[in-house]
């Protein structure tokens, strides 16, 4: 029990505790968490990218708007467009943004309004990705617990006879057949 709750909590500390060795569970948290940052960290980028491009294609201005307003400039072509829509559909429960500057916007063109879209969209794919990444951290540690139970147990237990490839930047995870 005590190799099982120390690889649920540190990938690796289990299996040095049974007298084996972790170092490749270790790893591969290492790995995960890194990648975890790494795409957290671009997702940020994206999303101040897609900001400050809305600021220079549209005129919006984004300090301290919610994600609705967000999705709504890559929707509606500017914010008197959004408001017909909100009222044609809604009648007077609309939810209408105040008139004036600080919430209003007009694109360009409509290949900038594409461009934000593609450039938001990519900004929420590397935080899906991120949160996908949790996911395999959390597999990572209950693979390593097993591992270090039956190491505890059993004494010097084969490899797993899976590898897991992680591809992030495609957001691929896949397993496969170990060779070795």
């Amino acid at each position: 029990r005590q190799a099982f709750w120390r690889s649920l909590i540190l990938p690796g500390w289990g299996q040095h505790y049974a007298g084996g060795s972790g170092l490749r569970f270790a790893a591969v948290e290492a790995g995960l968490w890194a990648g975890y940052l790494g795409l957290r960290g671009l997702e940020q980028v994206r999303q101040n990218h897609y900001r400050s491009y809305a600021a220079q294609h549209a005129g919006a201005q984004p300090a301290g708007k919610n994600s609705e307003y967000f999705d709504d400039l890559g929707f509606y072509q500017s914010r008197v467009q959004h408001d017909q829509y909100a009222l044609y559909n809604q009648g007077p429960q609309a939810e209408l943004y105040p008139a004036g500057p600080e919430f209003s916007w007009e694109w360009d063109n409509e290949a900038s309004q594409r461009q934000y879209r593609q450039l938001r969209n990519s900004s929420a794919s590397a935080g899906r990705q991120a949160l996908y990444t949790t996911g395999l951290v959390v597999a990572n540690r209950v693979i390593a617990a097993v591992h270090a139970a039956r190491l505890a147990r059993w004494g010097k237990v084969s490899a797993l006879p899976v590898e897991l490839e992680v591809d992030p930047l495609r957001g691929r995870v896949a397993l496969h057949r170990a060779l070795w």
